[in-house]
């Protein structure tokens, strides 16, 4: 496996890598640039292609730019922030309305923030699971900080790492998990000089309307643009994962989406990386950039 045809942007939970450096970004670097290659590896070997070559993968690491004073990768199941929790009511509020269509009365409008988000999260949990309102309410404690206005720094840092490491090894191949196809979406959109082939988002959030997709960057009108840095643009999400809401949301909120694959990578852990990182649609999709 060429490993400088692909390369990664990391989601939410990714905060570990620093820690077990000791601060080390360098070591960081490589440790979740070897677990993406072997998680790779793995999915490649499983559909009967050859991958000799074990070097880490570039992976764009940004979990230190979004960490101010809180847990990195925290699994608390309310974010810890005013905004975090509005983004997670907001959140909660899409999905349940999806569910139930225009019957649904909003929960937000029945008080304070703070009782509303009682019934919403106690909603969402009795719906999916306390598993799944961790992975959210994870998602959407780091998304905070990245949208956070007072956050002047966070969002223009993570960015560059994702542009910085494009510059240096200028992949054919982007995947992008979660939180980072965020970053990801955007650091293309801001330098479309730093092209890719293609560009996989996995497990990804961009579609949630007033979560993520009305706070993008550049502001969508109407629907929002593929990013001008991406000649194909694929989308794959487990229909079982919290995060990659609504289904096929990504091809109905963006133009010139090739492929919004829907498919089960997992029955127990749906938006882990390394389960998308080996799941054969992901697979079928690199293949000819790592072949040929």
């Amino acid at each position: 496996m060429g490993v400088t045809a692909l390369a990664g942007v990391h989601g939410i939970w990714n905060g570990a890598y620093l820690k077990a450096s000791a601060g080390d970004l360098p070591g960081a670097l490589g440790a979740i640039g070897a677990d993406w290659s072997k998680w790779v590896g793995r999915g490649l070997r499983k559909a009967g292609v050859a991958s000799p070559d074990a070097a880490p993968m570039p992976v764009a690491y940004y979990a230190d730019c979004l960490f101010r004073g809180e847990r990195m990768g925290s699994e608390d199941s309310v974010p810890p922030t005013p905004f975090g929790q509005r983004l997670l009511a907001a959140w909660i509020e899409e999905v349940r309305l999806a569910e139930a269509g225009a019957a649904a009365v909003p929960l937000a409008a029945q008080g304070r923030l703070t009782f509303a988000l009682r019934s919403m999260t106690q909603w969402f949990t009795e719906r999916f699971g306390p598993q799944a309102l961790r992975i959210v309410s994870a998602t959407v404690s780091e998304l905070a900080t990245y949208f956070d206005p007072e956050s002047v720094d966070a969002r223009p840092r993570a960015r560059e790492r994702v542009a910085e490491m494009l510059r240096e090894h200028r992949p054919r191949v982007l995947m992008a998990h979660s939180l980072g196809s965020v970053v990801a979406y955007e650091a293309l959109c801001a330098h479309p000089d730093l092209g890719v082939e293609l560009f996989v988002t996995l497990g990804s959030p961009l579609a949630m309307r007033s979560v993520v997709f009305d706070r993008l960057l550049p502001t969508p009108l109407g629907r929002g643009i593929k990013p001008p840095g991406a000649a194909v643009w694929v989308n794959i999400g487990d229909r079982g994962d919290p995060v990659a809401v609504p289904k096929h949301g990504i091809s109905r909120r963006f133009l010139d989406v090739s492929r919004d694959r829907d498919t089960s990578i997992h029955l127990v852990d749906p938006h882990l990386a390394k389960n998308y990182l080996r799941c054969p649609e992901l697979i079928e999709e690199i293949l000819p950039y790592v072949t040929g």
